[in-house]
């Protein structure tokens, strides 16, 4: 079996491209894999293409120097077996040193047509762990990268913020009336996700704003994204002595800015939880149906909690048909406060 170099073996490599088109919980549990790629070759031109509101997070802020769309024109071309190929595109990966590629395809239409036009090194990474496999997705991608001879730094998904950005976020509490000290007391909720089964109950994030009000007199902001619907804005409205600040329609880089340096985070099963994590954010994860040991949050004070019902974690076909989520109805307030304090946000 043919031993594949090490990284700094690997003679010329000044361009990589990463092609990743996860959604934004897959992408930054990636992150520590693509640590590991940016650092063996720290002098490389680094390209990522993918969902741009998402790899946004990544551009010039360390692990990208420039981003692109998947969703161009000619690169369907690419996803058809022998296929013509889109002669631009062709020319643009042909200039990369090294592309990994992250998929669940193996050698299928996209690698196959990329080797057609490129003679750098090529790297399928599998997205996913298999059904059966209980490894934390993070660590099946440092495990895949550890093969191509790439050194992991740690496991633990990290973003780094700007200047800017920063800059950006000052603006957006100055204007909500928040100083820096009240900043460094808000307490963030986000009561929805990407799928409606893997929501807890609004009523039990309501009764959580009302408590951090009542005793820790903290701010509340309440992430609402394009899933929530106007019944949630109207619900968080009516919380009381002080309204939540709503934060809508932010990219999620200026909702990543906007949460650093706050308290903590308390969020379902979602994106926006592995974000919270990812800016080293105290972090409570409230999780039902999915396997926690493959898509936990992790961050230095990150955790989960769910409810250990029997059929948990649900298969995808059952999810489809369960109307019962005893697993995510069954977790109490106090769970969630318990969790608060493991990770040290009432202190």
């Amino acid at each position: 079996m043919a031993v594949s170099p090490r990284p700094t073996e690997a003679p010329g490599v000044q361009s990589i491209l990463v092609i990743h088109q996860g959604a934004l919980g897959d992408f930054i549990l990636s992150l520590p894999a693509l640590e590991a790629m940016r650092k063996a070759f720290p002098q490389a031109k680094s390209v990522m293409m993918g969902y741009p509101g998402i790899l946004e997070l990544a551009e010039k802020r360390f692990y990208a120097d420039k981003i692109l769309s998947v969703d161009q024109r000619g690169m369907a071309s690419f996803f058809v077996r022998e296929g013509s190929l889109d002669p631009s595109l062709s020319q643009f990966f042909k200039r990369f040193d090294l592309i990994a590629v992250f998929g669940r395809d193996g050698e299928g239409s996209v690698i196959k047509n990329l080797r057609r036009v490129c003679e750098g090194r090529i790297l399928h990474i599998t997205s996913f762990p298999p059904r059966d496999e209980k490894v934390h997705l993070s660590d099946h991608l440092l495990k895949q990268f550890a093969q191509y001879g790439f050194p992991a730094f740690g496991s633990i998904p990290r973003l780094y913020l700007k200047d800017e950005d920063r800059e950006w976020a000052r603006g957006f509490w100055k204007g909500k009336g928040v100083t820096p000290d009240e900043r460094s007391k808000v307490i963030i909720l986000h009561p929805g996700s990407g799928s409606k089964k893997k929501v807890w109950p609004l009523g039990r994030f309501l009764n959580l704003a009302h408590i951090f009000q009542d005793h820790l007199g903290s701010r509340i902001l309440v992430v609402l994204g394009p899933a929530e619907g106007p019944e949630v804005e109207r619900a968080f409205e009516g919380v009381r002595p002080t309204a939540p600040i709503l934060a809508k329609e932010l990219t999620l880089l200026q909702l990543a800015s906007v949460m650093e340096r706050c308290r903590f985070f308390i969020g379902n099963d979602s994106g926006i939880s592995h974000l919270a994590a990812a800016i080293s954010l105290p972090t409570v994860a409230i999780f039902g149906p999915t396997d926690q040991e493959v898509w936990s949050p992790r961050g230095e004070k990150a955790l989960v909690v769910s409810r250990g019902v029997r059929c948990s974690p649900c298969p995808q076909e059952r999810l489809l048909r369960c109307k019962d989520f005893q697993c995510l109805r069954g977790i109490e307030v106090g769970e969630v406060l318990e969790g608060v304090e493991r990770i040290g946000g009432r202190e």
